[in-house]
């Protein structure tokens, strides 16, 4: 009978301790944890962090972040990287693109190059009125699994360690980062820089702005391709390219942490899967003989044209008229692009206009990569 209690006892005792674990759940919890930044150099390998509990009784406070010293301060290295390596200064954009890309991916702490409304760096620049041609840099700092407490001085220390990464040792990237910092036809930056309790976001959009724009480019109703304006300098204005991509659907944060780690022009470049190997759907050129109409060229052009490997289809603009001064050149070029929008569609057209200086003809450059929404 004494047996027979004692067996009774055990697993009684047993359901009493283990459902008091299993009414707090603190038998198994982890305490919360707060992280702070180790001490960065510049040619740091990377980031450490020492964390201590956190005491949710006596929170720690926040410390004030003056997000306009960090942009300058950015700018500042980048024109520190850009004369070491001969490069002409940059200045600060006006775009706010950069600076909302950066908050918009705090909520993912990974880097994208596309928004959550399905966009691309240029379709966003344009979007907010871009009027020239951009190119994207890119950097997440931190991770979802750890709460950081940042610091003024610890968010300093990133971007320079972040601007060291990016033009010293960009190796994994085959140094895209670099060769954008560093390239010599920017002449302005809009900076993004954005922070959460888990990770820092960096967005440099590098920006070439040379056009004074008299009708920036527009498709009319009648399918009519329409652009005039005046660079800053005496160019020749060479060809003019056309990327196509579909109307933009929102994406998720899931979509948005699997996206490729490089963005390109055109309809072959998506949210999942990009290579280095975009084409435009047309290319538009001057009417470079006088004795045929620009439609008769177009056709002997497009036929067998042993130039035009990749079959893309040759537009000759009816219109393309050119004046060039000592330090300007103005344009205007007009083109009926039906033949295109019957085969494309709705989309996104993305115009790259490439021109040269008239005393370096061989130092080619990308004027705009404005967005079309043709919707």
């Amino acid at each position: 009978m004494v047996l027979k209690t004692v067996y009774l006892l055990i697993p009684l005792l047993i359901l009493i301790i283990g459902g008091g674990f299993l009414v707090t759940g603190d038998f198994f919890k982890e305490s919360p944890q707060i992280c702070f930044l180790e001490p960065l150099e510049k040619t740091s390998i990377d980031l450490y962090y020492s964390c201590e509990d956190f005491d949710e009784e006596n929170p720690l406070k926040l410390t004030k972040i003056d997000q306009d010293e960090l942009v300058l301060l950015s700018l500042e290295l980048i024109n520190e990287d850009r004369e070491k390596y001969n490069s002409p200064l940059v200045e600060l954009g006006t775009s706010s693109t950069a600076q909302e890309h950066a908050e918009e991916l705090l909520n993912i702490c990974k880097t994208s190059y596309w928004s959550n409304n399905g966009m691309k760096p240029y379709m966003r620049y344009s979007a907010d009125g871009g009027e020239g041609a951009i190119n994207e840099n890119i950097a997440v700092i931190g991770t979802p699994e750890i709460q950081k407490y940042w610091t003024q001085e610890n968010l300093k220390q990133i971007l320079a360690w972040n601007q060291h990464n990016m033009v010293e040792r960009d190796e994994v990237n085959e140094f895209r980062h670099s060769m954008n910092i560093l390239h010599d036809d920017h002449n302005y930056v809009n900076v993004g820089i954005a922070w959460s309790n888990f990770c820092v976001t960096i967005v440099h959009q590098f920006e070439d702005r040379y056009v004074e724009w008299k009708q920036k480019p527009i498709l009319t109703l009648n399918k009519e391709f329409i652009l005039a304006g005046q660079v800053n300098f005496n160019a020749t204005i060479e060809q003019i390219d056309i990327f196509y991509d579909p109307i933009p659907m929102p994406l998720s944060d899931q979509e948005l942490m699997s996206s490729p780690p490089l963005y390109g022009f055109g309809h072959i470049c998506s949210h999942l899967m990009c290579s280095d190997g975009s084409l435009p759907v047309a290319t538009v050129l001057p009417h470079s003989d006088s004795n045929l109409s620009p439609d008769v060229l177009e056709g002997i052009m497009n036929q067998n044209n042993p130039a035009n490997s990749e079959n893309i289809p040759l537009f000759v603009a009816h219109k393309w008229e050119i004046t060039h001064g000592e330090d300007f050149t103005t344009f205007s070029i007009e083109e009926d692009l039906d033949r295109l929008l019957n085969l494309t569609g709705k989309g996104v057209y993305t115009v790259l206009v490439w021109a040269s200086p008239a005393d370096n003809p061989s130092d080619g450059m990308v004027l705009t990569t404005i967005s079309i929404f043709f919707l």
